[in-house]
């Protein structure tokens, strides 16, 4: 008469150990990345914020808005857009632009980055220019890099300033470009950013030390006080930037884009002193561009429109300290490309196992052009 309690027993025991096994392999396949939903957002300017825009944004699957921040912009009009947002029920995060900046460019050329004195590869992409004369230094315009002391004080100084402008309420800070310019070792790559004046002479006050950006974040923090303050940072060249007759131990496709430098070794040895420092003070998420069509990597050797996505997070998972998916918020590219290329790129970033895509909707511009400027060097 006990038989049937106990076959009851053994089902319930079985279905319980049938449950704890499933909760445990899902739990492991979101450890791993591959499943799990990454949270998204998307970067607009800050006229296109309004009720209707957010809306539709948060319909098309966004958690949050990350408005492009600069100095035109009115307190009053930031006020609205974060109530538009706020009603939206959406979180609101702001992006400034660090390194990349026309105006201080214009008003202190000695403070850009230059092109590095041991290569001129950069002038295969710019033919036009001219031989430099004494007293000319090749600047890259419009990059002023944190890497300079009266860089770096002015930079902070108009996070300081634009802090004061924007309401109260927003969940936190991205800042981008706290490296060095683009073709920074003088190869021409848009992603070469480790170096500073590397082989030239300064013509500002240059700060030594991996850990420039490390210190700049640190002070945004202070300022920021219980914002989330989030770096953004850019890969370095890839294997496949080398010439053929540079890669080893064979060749392979190119995209030629470090022209006749082997720098490949030394970048990641730069990179990876930099990161290093940057994640030492760094315990929350940090931000990685993978702008495919802006860094020119819309190629059909990397397997599809938005394949060279998943080399960005390759790339960080053989750099030590290791970051984590889950740490990494991948910036993907939704400007100058059709609602399909988006679309691509956000499934290709979210494949990674990122743990967050940020779609960005305005451009993050990445260019860089030649510009002669007289400059008296500094000791």
């Amino acid at each position: 008469m006990h038989t049937q309690p106990r076959t009851t027993l053994r089902r319930m025991l079985l279905t319980l150990f049938v449950l704890v096994a499933c909760l445990h392999s899902g739990a492991a396949r979101a450890d791993a990345g591959t499943d799990r939903k990454p949270f998204e957002a998307v970067i607009v300017q800050l006229k296109a914020v309004d009720d209707e825009n957010v809306a539709a944004w948060k319909k098309e699957g966004f958690r949050a808005i990350v408005i492009v921040l600069d100095d035109r912009h009115d307190a009053a009009v930031l006020k609205k857009a974060a109530k538009a947002v706020a009603a939206g029920s959406l979180d609101l995060y702001y992006w400034i632009e660090i390194g990349r900046n026309p105006a201080m460019a214009k008003e202190h050329p000695q403070w850009m980055a230059s092109f590095g004195g041991h290569h001129d590869d950069w002038r295969k992409r710019f033919p036009a220019v001219r031989k430099l004369q004494e007293g000319e230094a090749a600047k890259v315009w419009p990059w002023v890099p944190i890497g300079y002391r009266e860089a770096f004080d002015a930079h902070l100084a108009n996070v300081t300033l634009l802090l004061q402008r924007i309401p109260a309420g927003y969940r936190g800070l991205l800042l981008n470009d706290l490296q060095g310019g683009p073709s920074s070792c003088g190869c021409g790559n848009l992603q070469c950013r480790w170096a500073i004046d590397y082989g030239g002479s300064s013509t500002a006050t240059k700060l030594g030390g991996a850990d420039t950006a490390a210190k700049f974040v640190a002070a945004v923090r202070k300022l920021a006080k219980d914002k989330e303050v989030i770096p953004v940072w850019t890969t370095e060249c890839g294997h496949e930037d080398l010439t053929p007759e540079l890669q080893r131990p064979q060749g392979g496709w190119s995209t030629r884009y470090c022209g006749s430098v082997n720098c490949f070794g030394t970048c990641t040895k730069k990179f990876t002193e930099q990161w290093t420092a940057l994640l030492e003070g760094q315990r929350g998420p940090v931000g990685v561009l993978a702008l495919h069509k802006e860094f020119q990597r819309d190629r059909k050797e990397y397997g599809d429109t938005a394949g060279w996505i998943s080399h960005v997070t390759d790339y960080l998972d053989k750099v030590k300290p290791v970051l984590g998916r889950q740490r990494t918020w991948l910036v993907v590219q939704g400007y100058d490309v059709s609602a399909e290329e988006e679309a691509a790129a956000r499934r290709a970033a979210g494949k990674t196992g990122a743990g967050a895509v940020l779609v960005a909707r305005v451009r993050l511009d990445q260019s860089y052009e030649p510009r002669i400027v007289q400059v008296k060097p500094t000791p």
